[in-house]
């Protein structure tokens, strides 16, 4: 747990220095730019090894590509409090209707037991559709060229973050709710860790003319707004103070928005935070006790 612990430092404080080295991995951010252009060439070379999973990545991009679907935050049935349906919406999982009373309110812990009722609300079912579908379609292209792929992993981002008709407002003030206690919690906010991949997608799409200028400064702006909402809010200084691997998700997040927004300032702020977190969190035994 504790070599794991150093190497997570470690890959903060190199991502870091490389992306701010103007390196070629200032287009990816949790992911090593060289070894997939290596694996790339080894690839046009022939490898045998790397084929039998390049071509399940490239089934796996064209069932995506096959499925007119795209994934938004407006198929909910739920309207949230806000009354905005561009508001992200997610109920807690592990809390449940209480027995003891006839409405079932508040709702009452049951720790490690996931409510059903969870995927009532889609768009916790849809983020994480619209991330998987951005990340495979986003690795085919790279390493295939081929736009059919791309086309998809932009529709895919339009959809979720640019669109009028179908964007996420940047913003996760309804997450995890629990019903008869609260809107949306902190703790809500690891449900959209995964960004960090949807970012590395539009760092491999970017060779694509079909992903503009115009929509560059576009996602650009979007995941700034988030990073304010996500650095000033209730929610986000609760999900800061989390002790245990909230907490570190939450710099992952935020390094990973910072980066990716060009916030110097935030993005070395955060790595010295990451190391107080994990100093204060881990025992001399190398565990995280929280977790525990």
């Amino acid at each position: 747990m504790k070599n794991k612990t150093l190497n997570l430092m470690a890959i903060f404080m190199f991502t870091v220095l490389s992306v701010f080295a103007q390196s070629k991995t200032a287009d990816v951010f949790a992911l090593d730019f060289n070894v997939l252009s290596a694996n790339k060439e080894k690839l046009k070379n022939g490898d045998k090894n790397l084929q039998k999973p390049y071509n399940k990545l490239l089934r796996d991009a064209d069932e995506m590509v096959k499925e007119d679907k795209l994934f938004t935050v407006m198929e909910k049935k739920q309207t949230p409090p806000s009354g905005d349906m561009h508001d992200y919406m997610s109920l807690a999982i592990y809390f449940w209707p209480n027995p003891d009373k006839p409405n079932g309110l508040p709702y009452i812990r049951k720790d490690g037991q996931i409510n059903p009722e969870v995927e009532d609300y889609k768009d916790k079912v849809n983020i994480n559709k619209m991330i998987k579908t951005i990340e495979v379609t986003s690795l085919a292209y790279y390493f295939s060229d081929d736009k059919k792929y791309s086309k998809k992993a932009i529709a895919q981002i339009r959809a979720w973050f640019l669109d009028s008709a179908t964007r996420m407002n940047p913003n996760f003030n309804y997450a995890q709710a629990v019903k008869g206690l609260n809107n949306g919690r902190g703790v809500g906010i690891i449900e959209c860790r995964e960004f960090i991949k949807v970012i590395n997608g539009i760092g491999l799409i970017k060779s694509d003319p079909s992903w503009t200028k115009k929509d560059q400064e576009a996602i650009e702006k979007w995941f700034t707004d988030f990073l304010t909402w996500f650095t000033t809010s209730k929610n986000g200084i609760d999900e800061m103070k989390s002790k245990n691997n909230h907490g570190v998700w939450y710099d992952a997040q935020k390094l990973g928005y910072a980066l990716f927004t060009h916030n110097k300032e935030i993005a070395l702020s955060t790595v010295k935070s990451v190391q107080n977190r994990l100093e204060l969190q881990m025992d001399e035994t190398g565990f995280f006790p929280e977790e525990m």
